[in-house]
Order: C-alpha cells, then structure tokens, then sequence
C-alpha cells in the first residue's frame, strides 16, 4: 500500500490546495482553515505541506448581515454552522457594514507564525472573498486595519485573488461590450455612490499597505460591479509592476505617465480595451491573452507602440482567446467597411487594424462565437505555430476556418452550434474534408449541438490521432468506418451512437438472443483501450441501438475500460458476462458507468 511518505510533496501539496482552496462555494470559505488545522495534525508530513497554506494566505471575506437577503436557505445553514473558534474567538475580526461583515483569519496566520520554530513563512496572498451577497466595503478598511494589529505583514503579499460565489447576481454583465464600446460597464454605472467610495477607499488602503502586488486574479470571471470598482484603481496602481491581470475592471487603463511593461497574462473586455490608451499593454512582452466580449471589429491599438507602422508583433504570445459577444454575419465587405480602405491597402484580420498582426510563438488559439464568413481572417495564424486550436460558432462562419493550420495542430477542437437543419448535410462535408487533410493532429474533438448523421471519408488522412470525442449523431457502420482507418487510436469517445432500425446490414447481426451477435472475423481496431459511449433516449432507448453499443464493443477486441450511461450499464454488464467466454477479451474489460459522460475538451485553457 502506498503511503503519504511515498507521494511527491508536489502531489500531496495539491492535494492540500484542491482539498481546502478549490474555487467552489462552501469549499473555499474562510471556515475551511479549520479543516487545514486538522490536516495539519494528521503527521508531520502534512504538517510540513499544509503550514505554508495556513501561514501564507490572508483572508478577507464578506458575509451578508442577518438582515441582509439571504441568497439561500441552505446557505443560512451553512452561515449557522460556523464553528472555527481560532478564526472567530476575537469579536473584533468581525467588522460589520450595512449589508456585511468582513472577516479575516489574521490570528491563526499570527498564531501559526509565533509557532513556527523559526520557519516563518510570510503572507504572499491576500484573498478578498464574497459568497452570498455583493460586497459592500464599508467595513473593509477596518478588517485590514485589525490584521495589521495581528502582526500580519502585508508588503510580502505578490498575489491579490478577488473571489465570488453569488449565483445569478455575480455575473453582471456578460454582454456589455458591444452597446458601450467607450464607456464603462452598465453595471457599474448602477452602483450608488457609497459602495463606488467605500470600493475606492478599500482599493487605496490595499494599494497602501500591499505595494508589491504582481498578480491580480478573480474567479469567476463576471465579478460582480463593486469588485470590478475595487479592481480598477489598483491595476493603474500596480500597472507598471502587473505580471498577471485577470480580473474585469470598471474603467479603461488610461495613464499618462506609465505602461503595463511587465505583464505578461492579460484577460480583459474589449470595449475596456478600446478605451484604454494606444500602447498601454506593449504586445512584445505578452505571454497569455484573453479578449472578451470583442465586437467583430475590435481594435488592437492598445498593443501598439508608436513606432509600429507596418506590423505589429506580438513576439513573446503564446496562448490567444478571443471571445466574440455575437457571433452575426460578418463579411470582407464589412471589414473594408469598417476601415475606410481599398481590397489592395490592408490586411485583412480578426478584428481591425490596417497593420500586419503577426504571432510567431503562438501555440493555443481559441476562438468563440466566430463571426466572419470569409476565410481570410484566419490567415493572420498561418505563419504562427499553432499546435492547438479550439473554434466555436455556426457551422456556416466555422467552415471557413483555414485547412493549413491543420498540419501543425495537435489538438483540434470545433463545436458548432445553432445550426439550422438546413447546414446539416454541409456539416457532414466540413467533416469529411477536414478527415480527408493531411495532419497531424493526436487529439480532436468534433461536435455539433443538433442530431444529425456524421459521415466520414473513405480515406482518413490522421494516421497520428490517438484520442477522438464525437458529440454527434454517429452511426454505427460509420463509427467502425472511421475508427478503422485510425491505427494509433488509443481513446474515443462517442456522444450520441445510433442503432437505427433502418440499417439493415447490423440489425440482421444483432437480432436476440446475444448469441447471435457476431464480430468480424478481423477486428476493426486492435488499438482502442479506453472506450465511452453515450447514447440518445435514455432509458426508453431502443434496443437496436443498444445491441449497437454491444456490437462495437466485439469489433475492437483491445478494449480494457468502457464508460457508459447508468441506464445502460446493467445490459452491457449482462452482455460481457454472457459473451466472456466465445470472447475472452471481453473479460478483461473494467466497467465504468457514468450519469453522463460530459463532451469536454483537453484543450488549453486561458481561465
């Protein structure tokens, strides 16, 4: 049996930070130090991995007052049932506002640092947390004005993580974008003068005792406006020293005497973008990029200098998103449009810009929503080193996704969506050309939101492909097609198999009794190990269509784990068990059943 001592301390500090910090509701709340200490007291060795946890992270949350709404009766619950008397034995970590009371857990990170036995481990995160109500930051100043009383310095802190779990009102706005290109968000502008004060207070306090912030990062993503307010002043504070800023802000980035020269990692609204001022994120030094909420012409000015006449590269990129807030008809005609310019005197691209946008180190790309119905807007990538690619939109804007940047992907992922009935065939032949191209792609992931049949080529050119998820209507005859032309296939995944009575050649194979199921005398593929299937109908499902399943299973005999719905797990198990001994590898296979088997992508991601 393995042990704790037997783990690498990387592992085991995972399983600490997952365990106790996981960004979900009630796992992340202040309470959990609790649930540290008594890791802590298991043995010396976790003692030793879970102590840099509890010493290293100030927190600062929010709780809604008893008479403030409650966002749930099960959160009231869980609001009675805080019990830490190490977080909440000082009545002073408690200051109360109109709407909430701000807590820290200042005493244990003193305690545990008068306990250290000269391996301090200083404060390098300050976590400023809301859970059931919008923050209110009237009594802010005083929670951090009583952690610096515990002792708890702050000029160590290099990470400000804004988190906020407050169902349907965290996400304000998440189309705000396209109808204020130049102002700020709606949202925001809802905010009554006293939280905007009380978030601009809080913001100049952390600003203050805090000045070594190089990280600023939220989860999830749509804060709510009075966190967006707190997050505005201190990014132009910290600008110039920001290696990572990934929290939406209120206002745009303008500073006349500074730049963000140092970040490196950037999500940001577009609209928040465009009404920031030229150059302030030089594109040189960027690593990660996130656009959200772009319109189809979204500007890339804010990543030019002056001196970028030409071409404007962005030399260090890596990792690109581009989230698009609508995904409406989008034409060349509209680009020239929209630039004043001729066909002959620009470049055409994603979003506007007259320049030559060039990314020579770019290896993940992911664009949603995609607009343009021309296939130039893709090659601005042709000449960058994209090995991982991730496109989502209507099939008629994504089938103009350029098939070169297939022969140095390794992971594509397309999902079209809202389609209409009409786009189906042509999807069938978007996927049967891309099968048809020459790649080199290990992992691909090809799904539609409608049920319709997948066809495939009679020649199959991704001799490299070893993982495959199809969230498509798939029959089976087709499935076997396709999977046999994949030799170094080792996982494939299947949404929607069907079994439909109308297929004659596999309904006189899998007629009752189970006998009478028969595999080919040559295996389809010997490669496939890991096997999930997921059909539609649930428990009203045909049996044609789950004899289907069963017949897929003897053609690829190297099979050794099948995942399938709960609903359809005791006939499979029923058939195994019947079948083992006229097929032995039958036998070998572990069964998994799953309430669903959810279609999500490996793809990288810029979250």
């Amino acid at each position: 049996m393995v042990s704790i001592a037997d783990l690498d301390n990387r592992i085991v500090g995972r399983i600490v930070n997952v365990a106790c910090y996981g960004a979900t509701g009630l796992s992340a709340r202040l309470s959990t130090q609790a649930q540290l200490v008594g890791m802590a007291s298991v043995s010396r060795t976790w003692h030793e991995l879970v102590r840099p946890h509890l010493q290293s992270i100030l927190i600062i949350e929010c709780q809604p007052t008893p008479d403030a709404p409650q966002a749930s009766n099960k959160n009231a619950k869980r609001r009675a049932a805080w019990k830490s008397p190490v977080i909440n034995g000082n009545s002073s970590s408690k200051k109360s506002s109109g709407t909430c009371i701000w807590q820290t857990n200042a005493e244990l990170v003193h305690l545990l640092q008068q306990h250290a036995n000269g391996v301090s481990v200083p404060v390098s995160r300050l976590r400023v947390q809301s859970f059931d109500t919008a923050p209110d930051f009237t009594g802010f100043v005083a929670a951090m004005d009583h952690a610096r009383l515990e002792r708890c310095r702050l000029d160590t802190v290099t990470s400000l993580v804004v988190m906020e779990f407050i169902g349907a009102s965290t996400a304000v706005s998440t189309a705000v974008s396209t109808a204020v290109s130049t102002a700020v968000s709606t949202a925001v502008s809802t905010l009554d003068s006293n939280t905007g004060n009380s978030a601009l207070l809080a913001a100049e306090c952390i600003a203050k005792h805090a000045p070594n912030v190089r990280s600023m990062v939220c989860a999830p993503w749509n804060v709510s406006a009075a966190f967006r307010q707190l997050a505005s002043p201190l990014s132009l504070a910290y600008l110039k020293q920001l290696h990572m800023l990934t929290i939406p802000l209120a206002t745009p980035l303008l500073s006349d005497s500074q730049t963000a020269s140092n970040l490196t990692t950037l999500h940001i609204h577009a609209h928040i973008l465009a009404a920031s001022g030229p150059g302030i994120v030089p594109a040189q030094q960027l690593q990660v990029l996130r656009v959200h909420d772009a319109p189809a012409f979204f500007s890339w000015e804010a990543f030019a200098s002056t001196g970028d006449s030409d071409q404007l590269e962005f030399a260090s990129l890596t990792a690109l998103g581009i989230d698009f807030a609508s995904d409406n008809v989008v034409t060349t005609a509209d680009f020239y449009s929209s630039i004043n310019r001729t066909k002959s005197s620009v470049h055409v691209t994603m979003g506007r810009d007259r320049r030559r946008v060039v990314f020579p180190k770019l290896h993940s790309l992911s664009v949603s929503k995609v607009p343009y119905t021309y296939a130039e807007a893709w090659r601005m990538f042709i000449g960058a080193p994209v090995r991982r690619l991730a496109v989502a939109g209507p099939y008629a804007h994504v089938r103009y996704v350029d098939t070169r940047l297939l022969r140095t992907l390794d992971l594509l992922d397309v999902h079209t969506v809202g389609a209409e009935k009409s786009s189906h065939g042509r999807f069938t032949s978007f996927v049967k050309m891309l099968l048809g191209e020459d790649s080199n792609v290990t992992c691909a992931w090809l799904r539609h939101s409608e049920a319709f049949p997948l066809s495939v080529p009679e020649t199959v050119r991704w001799s490299q492909l070893t993982e495959l998820c199809l969230a498509a209507y798939v029959p089976a005859l087709a499935l076997l097609l396709l999977v046999g032309q994949l030799p170094s296939l080792h996982r494939l995944v299947v949404q929607r198999i069907a079994g439909d009575a109308c297929e004659e050649e596999i309904d006189g194979k899998m007629c009752a009794p189970w006998g009478n199921i028969t595999a080919p005398a040559v295996p389809v593929s010997t490669s496939v190990r890991e096997l999930q299937m997921h059909m539609g109908g649930g428990p009203t499902a045909r049996i044609p269509t789950l004899q289907a399943m069963c017949y897929v299973l003897l053609c690829l005999p190297g099979v050794r784990r099948l995942a399938v719905k709960q609903v359809y797990c005791d006939y499979v198990r029923d058939f195994i068990r019947s079948s083992a001994q006229s097929h032995p590898a039958l036998a070998n296979i572990e069964l998994v059943h799953h309430v669903f088997i959810a279609a999500k992508s490996p793809m990288f991601v810029l979250d």
